[in-house]
């Protein structure tokens, strides 16, 4: 963490300096334009009064190629300066990510919550104070979709796979002058829309270029060409030049009745496509060590087509769009030369070439992006452990504490193994038992992804989690607390029934309903998801449930204690063997005022 907390610091301080710099620098560019405005304006007044018309006309040339030099050149400034900023907020939430104030990021990816996940909700993946909100730090739509993804767990991965995963974001994480070029690079067009959707919807339909097309305008040019040399000569009266350029105009729009919706798609997403072209470029001549980087980097080649070229082509093909709408003398330009058709024509040619391709080349910028951002926590974090995937049932943790938490966090050892199957956490409210649970999911869910554990050691097999903890009254849906957990349990049961490694996380299941149920319901759920291979830790206020223990050699029991000072009550987070013995439920009763 020292490392990364000095990278990101001298990085502020050496941006801010360069900022300062450059404001000073961009005052005097402001005042020498406007010198030249003024000193031209008399120059031009006194050249007036003297009837000097020459004299004006040079005098207005030499000002004008000044002021656009000078406006060149200020430009550039500017833009310098933007990326400066851009920088230095990268800079400023890398520090803050590490000082632990992340919480005030705005994109928390509430919008990818899913309500029937089977532990993002009680793990805090997504929403206020969650794992993307701590490490997002894409920008294109590609890129949070595919970190979306990712955090969902949707497909377990491999043990090879999280090997591949580590092995990238390792490298990513040493690469922070790459990693910076790609958020710059992104960040330039933050709040430009993406609207991608409907030029990928065309670039998937059909092609229907009639490669005939392209032929048909030289007829007509040639013919113009005559007609325009003949009036020119004056061998042939206007009318007729005049009459062939509607005809031609009229050509125009019969072979290109397509165009226009066509164009607007690609106008609306000029700066996106300029964006995504420069992002990939980025990606294809980087030198990538890993074996998922390299192949990922391969797929931007495909039968001798580079993304990099055809990326180029478009945007050139784009530029030509822009100019020509902006462009006043476009229309007696295309009238006379039918770039319209040109323009068609080359649109369905590099769709033909590069429409499979295309959609394929802006998921990898969004995996590489993706990655960009897991392998920031594993830059900040150089002290955290990259964990250990087994091929047996079994998780060990030491020292491990909850990464969200930060400083906060209080750090405990845990192993399930061999014959042990479920531990059962018990202990006083407020002593621990929650966090410990998400402690452990959450850094599964790191393991998963390829990313270091917040531990000394952790080591743990392949599971799909599930989780049971927090559930709640939908109102709209007519469902009470009770209900809503009885529907997340069926997930967990479904799931082990269906064959999946299921490690379950279960929070003082059934507390909606009476004493003897709670506990007869419990210790059955219990038994039925060991019995189909299932394994995880439970929290209860049932201590009698912990005599299973004796039973079942498959049980264990781990508890958290208070200890009360100065009729105080205290905690001290830690996660000891055995059942609890103490209970604080009563003295929290009487700090409320009822009388027992």
């Amino acid at each position: 963490m020292k490392k990364a907390l000095k990278y990101y610091e001298d990085n502020i301080i050496k941006f801010k300096e360069e900022l300062r710099s450059l404001e000073k620098e961009l005052i005097i560019f402001s005042s020498i334009r406007f010198v030249i405005v003024a000193i031209a304006l008399i120059m031009v007044y006194f050249a007036y009064k003297r009837d000097n018309i020459n004299g004006m006309i040079i005098i207005a040339i030499i000002s004008v190629i000044t002021f656009m030099l000078i406006a060149f050149v200020h430009n550039g400034k500017i833009n310098k300066k933007n990326k400066i900023l851009i920088m230095l907020e990268y800079n400023e939430k890398g520090k803050k990510r590490l000082n632990g104030d992340w919480k005030s990021f705005v994109d928390t990816g509430v919008e990818f919550i899913e309500e029937d996940n089977q532990f993002a909700s009680d793990l805090d993946i997504f929403g206020k104070n969650s794992l993307f909100q701590w490490i997002n730090i894409t920008i294109t739509k590609f890129g949070r979709e595919s970190l979306a993804e990712k955090l969902m767990l949707k497909n377990i991965p491999t043990r090879y796979e999280i090997k591949d995963n580590q092995e990238a974001i390792k490298e990513l994480a040493d690469k922070r002058e790459f990693c910076e070029k790609i958020y710059l690079e992104a960040y330039r067009e933050k709040k430009e829309k993406d609207k991608l959707d409907l030029l990928i919807k065309w670039i998937n339909e059909k092609s229907d270029n009639n490669f005939t097309i392209r032929f048909i305008p030289y007829f007509f040019i040639t013919i113009t060409s005559i007609l325009l040399f003949l009036t020119v000569i004056g061998r042939l009266e206007i009318k007729y030049l005049l009459l062939d350029l509607v005809i031609n105009y009229l050509v125009i729009k019969l072979l290109t009745r397509r165009l226009t919706d066509v164009i607007d798609i690609f106008i609306s997403n000029k700066k996106k496509i300029v964006q995504y072209s420069n992002i990939l470029s980025i990606i294809q001549e980087e030198n990538f060590k890993s074996d998922k980087l390299v192949k990922l980097q391969k797929g931007l080649f495909s039968r001798d087509v580079s993304c990099k070229k055809q990326m180029s082509k478009l945007k050139n093909i784009i530029n030509w769009l822009g100019d020509s709408n902006a462009n006043a003398y476009y229309l007696i330009i295309n009238v006379l030369f039918m770039s319209d058709i040109f323009i068609l024509y080359n649109l369905e040619k590099w769709k033909s070439t590069n429409g499979e391709n295309l959609e394929k080349w802006l998921k990898i910028m969004g995996e590489i992006e993706s990655l960009i951002s897991l392998s920031s926590l594993a830059f900040e974090h150089e002290d955290w452990v990259y964990p250990s995937i087994s091929g047996a049932n079994e998780i060990e943790i030491v020292d491990g504490g909850h990464p969200l938490l930060g400083d906060r966090a209080k750090v405990n050892s845990f192993k399930l193994s061999n014959s042990e199957k479920v531990a059962l956490i018990t202990g006083s409210n407020m002593s621990g038992k929650s966090t410990f649970l998400r402690t452990i999911g959450f850094n599964m869910v790191l393991s998963y992804l390829g990313l270091p554990t917040f531990s000394k050691s952790f080591k743990c097999g392949i599971y799909n989690i599930y989780t049971c903890m927090r559930t709640q009254d939908n109102l709209e849906e007519n469902i009470s607390s009770f209900y809503a957990e009885i529907l997340r349990i069926k997930l967990v049961i479904e799931g082990a029934k269906r064959g999946e490694k299921v490690f379950f996380l279960l929070d003082e299941i059934f507390k909606g309903t009476n004493s003897r149920d709670r506990h007869e319901g419990a210790k059955i759920l219990i038994e039925q998801l060991v019995k189909l291979d299932g394994m995880g830790l439970v929290s209860t206020h049932d201590l009698e449930l912990c005599n299973l223990e004796n039973e079942r050699k498959w049980l264990v029991n781990y508890n958290f204690r208070e200890y009360y000072k100065n009729n105080e009550i205290h905690f001290d987070y830690i996660l000891r063997k055995g059942k609890s013995e103490t209970q604080n439920a009563r003295h929290l009763m009487k700090l409320a005022g009822i009388e027992i």
